[in-house]
């Protein structure tokens, strides 16, 4: 697992503390936290699963995850591939509901709606949102308090940043909250240069094709180097086992950088 090469004292000064988010929980409420981005593949699950363990774990929290995916409803899978190994799903330390947006009747409970429905009975809610599931996405960004959007060194993903982006905008407009979404990188590797050269050509996507119009309605970011996610073995093993603490220091950090930007 990557760590950060900043020193300690200028790496906790871009981090919320652990107690810092128990208690922006305890005045206001259940944190929502979104993970998607416009297109398949792009991490999203992987993500929601980790920062799902280090709420759970690392911070003591009743978390609940709501699989959204269109496509594949990733968690949801991942949850049976568990029933079938030592420790089973009760070993998964926090709850997982299905969401189907596609095939959901004309009468039931939109996105937002089921978020709502859940927020008493939750210290956190993570949503892994699909890949091409506009209309949840919008409605996850009317209820987020924070969406974190991964993508992959590629141009295959990064292509889908901006279209992302407006998307979420157009929720947030509709949130109570100041929406903060943050564009990260994941799936990096010391081996080849593709997240360097990938770097200025995001953030030339966010300064030219991210207007006013977002900015009005959410606030967007594009996070540090040292928070980037990298190509890590542990990450797909979290498939057949439990990740260790450990393992769930990286995302922990991309979390606690995220949550300094929600608690301000």
């Amino acid at each position: 697992m990557k760590t950060s090469t900043l020193p300690r004292q200028q790496m906790k000064r871009l981090l919320a503390s652990q107690e810092e988010i128990r208690a922006w929980i305890e005045k206001n409420g259940c944190l929502v936290v979104g993970v998607g981005m416009l297109k398949g593949g792009t991490g999203k699950t992987t993500m929601t699963i980790f920062i799902a363990f280090y709420l759970a774990w690392l911070l003591g929290l009743k978390v609940l995850v709501i699989d959204t995916d269109d496509n594949s409803q990733s968690v949801d899978n991942w949850y049976k591939v568990r029933e079938g190994l030592p420790g089973g799903p009760e070993s998964v330390p926090f709850d997982i509901v299905t969401y189907d947006s596609k095939d959901k009747a004309d009468d039931a409970p939109d996105l937002d709606d089921v978020i709502d429905s859940y927020r008493d009975a939750y210290d956190a809610i993570v949503v892994d949102s699909g890949g091409a599931g506009k209309e949840a996405y919008w409605e996850l960004c009317q209820s987020a308090n924070l969406v974190l959007l991964p993508f992959a060194p590629s141009g295959f993903e990064w292509n889908r940043i901006a279209p992302t982006v407006k998307t979420a905008a157009r929720g947030g407009k509709a949130n109570d909250n100041r929406l903060k979404v943050l564009v990260c990188m994941v799936k990096c590797t010391a081996q080849n240069s593709l997240a360097a050269e990938a770097r200025p050509v995001v953030e030339h996507i966010m300064a030219t094709k991210i207007g006013p119009d977002v900015s009005e309605k959410i606030d967007v970011s594009f996070v540090g180097k040292e928070f980037e996610i990298s190509q890590s073995p542990e990450y797909p093993r979290c498939w057949v086992e439990n990740p260790k603490r450990t393992h769930l220091e990286e995302v922990g950090h991309l979390f606690r950088h995220a949550m300094k930007e929600v608690i301000g």
